[in-house]
């Protein structure tokens, strides 16, 4: 049984966690209230998550991935596994967030996104501009 940890990160806003969840190619499911996660044998797990991506959407052999809301802080903090964890699953959110974040950010500041390249170190370059 693959143990679950809180990983240290900052997701403050909902619609570009959810965005980037959906980039990555998951459809995550959203409870009104908490609902405990599941392990990688159908097991329930103590901890809790309002945003849940189900064990199946990351790989047959994962656990579910959970995102709880910390009302103090005003942000989602993730949970994963630390099977997930060591196979990347929340090294990938954490880009895919700040990616989607950029561009959220990009776009409201009315740059265009002119390129954008992803490298062989999974480092991703945005290159925009903007005409004043």
């Amino acid at each position: 049984m693959s143990a679950y940890k809180k990983i240290d990160c900052s997701f403050k806003d909902y619609t570009t966690l959810i965005d980037c969840l959906k980039h990555l190619g998951y459809d995550p499911i959203v409870y009104k209230e908490k609902h405990n996660l599941s392990g990688w044998q159908n097991d329930i797990r103590e901890e809790k998550a309002e945003i849940i991506v189900p064990k199946n959407q990351i790989s047959r052999i994962s656990n579910d991935l959970g995102f709880v809301y910390d009302e103090e802080k005003k942000e989602y903090t993730m949970i994963c596994s630390d099977f997930d964890s060591h196979k990347g699953v929340a090294d990938k959110v954490k880009q895919a967030y700040a990616l989607i974040a950029i561009k959220s950010a990009l776009k409201k500041h009315k740059f265009s996104i002119n390129a954008e390249t992803k490298g062989k170190d999974k480092t991703i370059t945005i290159n925009a501009g903007k005409i004043i």
